[in-house]
């Protein structure tokens, strides 16, 4: 089923005088008087419809409002003829006749070629299409229409996408065009670690919660604020980009104050004192506040029976012995104390215990006589500090012995 012409009728007064129908505004419609033998057909316009239909002999008439572009012929086995545009606008009272093929005569008129078949499809599909400036019916993803000939204007339009518009030329071949519209939209994806299931808000309204993909936004800047129990929230703005996807992993921190692990410094010590060299270690357990534990000893031995002061004159008053020249020392100190970081790679420690410091001398009958006035024997006090330097630390300090038997400590040591 085909249209073979469609011709004004100038000297035909069947609309305007003869047989004269008016629409729901109270004009004169446009009649057009389709030629078939046909009468069960069935006709669908465009959005100002059909007024009125008439059977009539080889003839089927309908009444038509003022300014219809299109319209749209169907038949159980002849076929359809969709979305035929009128080669011109139809005008108020005017009658005009259009010829169909259907098949059922050998008769029939010469197919006229002043029309063409348009087919667009549009992506999305459920654009708006506009030709020459009218929304055309969309039915299952495409448009298709019958149009004269030349030039046609056409514009293609959905939310949230760019417009495409330009010229269509239909000519001697059917015109099919794909319409694929760029989206003026992209998407945001959010992630949260060390856990998922915050809450997402953007622009102050909850949407979702981690892991969150949005659906179409607008091609923009939003504000984003990411929330969880027992972890900061973090306030960001993040951008969206037509056609991307904004893909973001958020670090939570814990509102929770992580275990400080212990540091613990092993170093080796070495107590000088001009009368002698002893040796030792340090073990410190380290963070803000911590403590130590310090041993010194030259690994000497001094057991003696007697005391004497530095002349040699014995304590118990029995007056001064002869030496033999002979002298023997023991030290050794037993400390333990507070750590403090003064700064990041800073310590200072002070510490507090039991030490003593013995020099002694032979007599000749081979007894040994302790120098009480080179002797220390009681409190023992450290003072020091410990530079951290990465993995290593090195320590220097003071320690006294009774504050009278006083030595510079120093070490080197390592951390774990």
């Amino acid at each position: 089923m085909t249209v073979a012409s469609f011709n004004r009728m100038e000297t035909d007064i069947t609309a305007r005088v003869t047989a004269p129908r008016r629409d729901q505004n109270g004009e004169i419609c446009a009649l057009i008087r389709i030629v078939t033998s046909v009468k069960d057909l069935y006709f669908e316009s465009d959005a100002l419809g059909i007024v009125a239909r008439e059977n009539k002999p080889g003839e089927i008439w309908l009444y038509v409002p003022r300014g219809a572009r299109r319209i749209s012929v169907m038949h159980e086995t002849l076929g359809i003829i969709r979305n035929y545009f009128y080669p011109e606008i139809v005008d108020k009272g005017t009658t005009y006749e259009m010829v169909l093929n259907t098949g059922e005569h050998t008769d029939k008129p010469v197919v006229e070629d002043n029309m063409q078949l348009l087919v667009m499809r549009p992506e999305p599909s459920n654009a708006n299409i506009y030709i020459d400036d009218e929304l055309m019916p969309v039915e299952n993803g495409f448009f298709s229409a019958t149009m004269k000939k030349g030039e046609h204007t056409y514009r293609v339009e959905a939310p949230m996408y760019q417009p495409d518009a330009g010229v269509v030329k239909l000519g001697d071949e059917q015109k099919i065009m794909n319409v694929v519209l760029k989206p003026k939209f992209g998407y945001m994806e959010l992630f949260s670690l060390p856990e998922q299931g915050a809450k997402v808000y953007v622009d102050s309204v909850e949407v979702g919660s981690t892991p969150y993909r949005s659906d179409r936004m607008a091609a923009r800047t939003y504000n984003v604020r990411v929330e969880k129990e027992m972890y900061f929230p973090i306030d960001t703005t993040l951008t969206v980009s037509a056609g991307q996807t904004e893909s973001v992993t958020f670090q939570l921190i814990s509102t929770i104050k992580p275990r400080v692990p212990w540091d613990v410094l092993i170093a080796a010590q070495a107590n000088y004192h001009p009368s002698t060299l002893s040796y030792g270690g340090m073990v410190g357990f380290m963070k803000k506040w911590g403590f130590y534990v310090r041993f010194v000893s030259d690994f000497g031995s001094a057991s003696t029976e007697l005391e004497c002061d530095d002349a040699g004159v014995l304590a118990d008053g029995s007056g001064t012995p002869y030496y033999t020249g002979n002298t023997a020392k023991s030290r050794m100190s037993v400390t333990g104390g507070a750590l403090y970081r003064l700064s990041k790679p800073l310590y200072l420690y002070v510490g507090a215990g039991y030490g003593s410091a013995v020099s002694a001398w032979e007599t000749v009958d081979g007894r040994w006589a302790k120098n009480t006035d080179h002797s220390a024997t009681g409190v023992a006090a450290d003072l020091g500090g410990v530079l951290r330097l990465g993995k290593f630390a090195v320590t220097l300090g003071f320690h006294t012995v009774n504050l009278k038997h006083n030595e510079v400590a120093a070490g080197v040591g390592i951390l774990f």
